[in-house]
């Protein structure tokens, strides 16, 4: 860790954040996405704002993630029982359109955690346990016509996942190995194979959550626990450390029409009132603008 560069993080937003969770740049809305996973509430936020103009729609509990669609009003989720699309509303109650995937109906210990939209529009999402039992999760890929494919299984917090820019590459961390793992990655069929480390992370503060990856292919993580978000080059070396106030550090994705704005979301669950004495900004959204340029997010198809 010694001699990466490092900067900080200011705060943003101020949400009111549980567990504010997959932050996520809408391109075509112009709008930053993202999550309050407990209260079941879906964000947006004009990152041009200095206030956000801040948007909420409220689901049924938990959501765990939003990504755009193919059509501009309908947004897909993951929720406790799989996947699902939503119609994007206006500080009120929102309302699934469509279930497209119940992988954990029936099975409430369980619920769908981090998700990403690959390359070609298909949805992967995973899955882990409320007491976080070793090896209860697992990550799925819907596909374009609905079918739904279980990709790995035996995961305990199955966490960010992204593609490289030429989408060779799918990069995902399963939290409690404190790494981050790359696969090869078949963009016409969706099939990941060859997984292998990428980064070790057991020695950064926290562990692994949410990631993203930028124009030059590097992988930022947000380290839950650890106050920080990592960027790490494509050959897996440590070379920047943006610093956050507040130790539950949950996703972070780059923002804005220049895509130049690294956007962090936070959380307070389970801070006693002592740490939130400590941590006043716990639960809000940070920006920071770091120096380099990420990508437009993928849009699920629809």
């Amino acid at each position: 860790m010694a001699g990466e560069p490092e900067s900080p993080a200011r705060p943003w937003l101020d949400v009111a954040g549980v567990h504010c969770e997959g932050v996520v740049w809408d391109a075509a809305a112009r709008r930053l996405r993202f999550v309050d996973i407990p209260r079941g509430r879906v964000f947006d936020a004009d990152v041009e704002a200095e206030d956000g103009d801040l948007r909420w729609f409220d689901l049924p509990a938990p959501v765990t993630a939003v990504h755009p669609t193919t059509d501009p009003e309908t947004v897909v989720v993951a929720d406790c029982d799989g996947v699902a699309l939503a119609t994007v509303g206006l500080n009120t109650g929102g309302e699934v359109r469509e279930r497209l995937a119940s992988p954990l109906a029936g099975l409430p210990g369980l619920r769908m955690n981090d998700a990403n939209v690959d390359p070609a529009g298909r949805y992967f999402a995973g899955s882990m346990a409320y007491d976080v039992e070793p090896g209860a999760g697992a990550l799925y890929r819907l596909d374009r016509d609905r079918s739904l494919h279980t990709v790995l299984t035996g995961t305990t917090i199955s966490n960010g996942i992204d593609w490289s820019p030429d989408a060779t590459l799918c990069y995902f961390a399963d939290s409690p190995l404190r790494r981050v793992d790359v696969f090869d990655y078949d963009v016409a069929t969706g099939a990941l194979t060859g997984r292998r480390a990428f980064a070790d992370t057991s020695g950064i503060p926290g562990i692994p959550d949410g990631l993203t990856v930028d124009a030059e292919g590097a992988v930022w993580v947000a380290f839950f626990g650890g106050s920080r978000v990592c960027r790490y080059t494509p050959d897996g070396r440590l070379d920047h450390t943006i610093t956050l106030p507040t130790r539950q550090v949950t996703s972070c994705c780059f923002a804005g029409p220049a895509l130049d704005q690294l956007l962090i979301s936070t959380s307070t669950e389970d801070l006693s009132p002592d740490d939130l004495r400590r941590e006043p900004t716990a639960g809000m959204i940070f920006r920071a603008e770091p120096g380099f340029r990420g990508r437009r997010a993928n849009e699920f198809a629809i």
